[in-house]
């Protein structure tokens, strides 16, 4: 395809079907290629980072010695389990377990361990995670040739629905969204068949700005290449200006006022377009720039004006038509509950200033929100019956369900496909076996949700906080999800109010 490329844009096409791949299956490569090469180096560093630990564990299991046979067996299934979640394939885990136990065991013993737990997994995934939380955010990528559905909590990241099927059709997905009883919403990108299931269950479908505005930054980087090269041949008609005598220096000089003129024509032309891209970003915002909460109204009138005003240009029109997908009312979806949520608050919960005390609520919540994950549940089970923390709690429980993007599913989205690129072909047993080590995984340094697993974010109660010894917990000790918002409404605490005003 890059070859072809190379030949002209309108030569892609002919030499795909020359090759025998669909156009469709060229793009996904080349998309999936552009992932690999844009994120795959730093998820890499985390994964050897985390066999390096696995390999730590492996000494420490070494020099401890064989000890009880029935003990020396735990930790072998706990060393073969952790090593197939992180992507080793299973000739490797034979010889780190050779390597920690001095016993040898064949790709079939780790293959029967492996498949046992991925379906023990499947049930206590469905007893605990499947279908918690109001808002999730749902995309699909490709296991090989069969697609794989995701769906994520996005506030704690928690994996709460996911499905391996044949085909990509609505009536594959819809069974995952009609079990999921609790959502109310989905942000998902532009697949039909996702979408189509979303609705055919009953859920409001939110437009995913996260691939929405890709195509206008996109072309905003290739247009800021633009400038940089306008800039660097002005620097170019300089220095051969200055090398230059008489007649020849009297050409250059017109030369480089040309050269200058486009350059600065460029380098403007960006820095407006650029503006009122940002203006377009928030557009989409919970709080407006004044200060008051974001409405469906104000929303399209600020985007409709930021798209007019980039009009007067050809570069301004390219981007324009790039954005005006976003006009789309799926994509404002997030404001309309936003709104909506916050109508159910009373004059006196709120004050005479209503509309600009809700502003501030919402953008203090907003900013919060970047560094405290915690679910709105806990404030509620801690509150006293503030009427002023009641309203606070309605917006911070408004704000949580404000969903913008599904981007929070890519990040779960990246782990299964490096353990995909060790593990070759993933089952579906398997991918509730990873789906449930990583809800029950701490986030490590860096992140704002440090220190804490998505179940704990998403408030559920599990019997331990570690995977494998949940995986080996009698069927009669799991009970059924308690998932994000479960608790009954309860007056909020003069504590909530602190944390959200913080």
């Amino acid at each position: 395809m890059w070859g072809a490329r190379e030949r002209g844009h309108g030569a892609v096409s002919p030499y795909l079907r020359g090759v025998g791949v669909p156009r469709a299956t060229a793009y996904r490569w080349d998309q999936e290629l552009r992932w690999l090469v844009r994120h795959a180096a730093g998820e890499l560093r985390r994964l050897r980072a985390e066999r390096e630990r696995l390999g730590a564990k492996v000494v420490c299991l070494r020099r401890e010695g064989e000890g009880e046979a029935e003990r020396s067996r735990a930790r072998e299934r706990a060393l073969i389990l952790e090593a197939a979640v992180l992507g080793t394939s299973d000739g490797e885990i034979a010889r780190l377990v050779s390597r920690a136990t001095g016993r040898s065991v064949s790709h079939e013993t780790v293959n029967g361990v492996i498949a046992a737990a991925g379906r023990r997994a499947r049930e206590i995934f469905e007893r605990y995670f499947a279908g918690v939380g109001r808002v999730g955010a749902a995309d699909e990528i490709f296991l090989g040739r069969r697609p794989l559905l995701v769906v994520v909590e996005p506030g704690s990241l928690l994996v709460s629905g996911l499905r391996l099927a044949e085909r990509r059709a609505a009536a594959d997905w819809e069974p995952v969204f009609a079990a999921m009883e609790g959502l109310e919403r989905c942000a998902c990108d532009g697949g039909h068949g996702v979408n189509r299931a979303a609705k055919d269950a009953g859920l409001d479908v939110q437009g995913d700005l996260f691939h929405g505005l890709r195509d206008a930054e996109a072309w905003l980087s290739r247009f800021a290449r633009t400038g940089e090269a306008r800039l660097a041949a002005e620097a170019e008609a300089r220095a051969a200006l200055e090398a230059a005598e008489g007649t020849e220096a009297e050409r250059l000089t017109r030369r480089c006022a040309l050269a200058a003129a486009d350059a600065d024509r460029v380098v403007a032309e960006w820095d407006r377009l650029s503006d009122l891209f940002a203006q377009v970003r928030r557009a989409f915002d919970l709080a407006t720039a004044e200060g008051r909460v974001n409405t469906l109204r104000t929303a399209q009138a600020t985007f409709a004006r930021a798209l007019a005003a980039m009009k007067h240009t050809p570069e301004g029109r390219a981007l324009a038509a790039k954005l005006k997908p976003l006009h789309a009312p799926r994509f404002l979806a997030h404001l309309a509950a936003l709104e909506g949520a916050l109508s159910a608050l009373r004059l006196e919960q709120v004050g005479p200033d209503r509309e600009a005390r809700l502003g501030r609520l919402v953008a203090a919540t907003v900013a919060w929100r970047r560094h405290d994950k915690d679910p709105a549940s806990l404030l509620r089970a801690a509150s006293t019956g503030s009427v002023a923390d009641e309203a606070e709690l309605t917006v911070l429980e408004a704000v949580d369900r404000a969903v913008r993007s599904s981007s929070a599913v890519e990040c779960v989205n990246s782990r299964i496909r490096l353990v995909q690129v060790a593990r070759k072909r993933l089952g579906e047993d398997f991918l509730y076996l990873l789906a449930l080590s990583h809800n029950l995984h701490t986030f490590g340094r860096g992140s704002v949700r440090q220190g804490k697993t998505p179940a704990e974010l998403a408030g559920i109660e599990l019997p331990t906080a570690d995977w494998i010894e949940l995986l080996d917990l009698p069927a009669n000790e799991v009970r059924p999800a308690n998932g994000l918002e479960a608790a009954p409404p309860a007056p909020a605490t003069t504590a909530a109010s602190a944390k959200t005003a913080a």
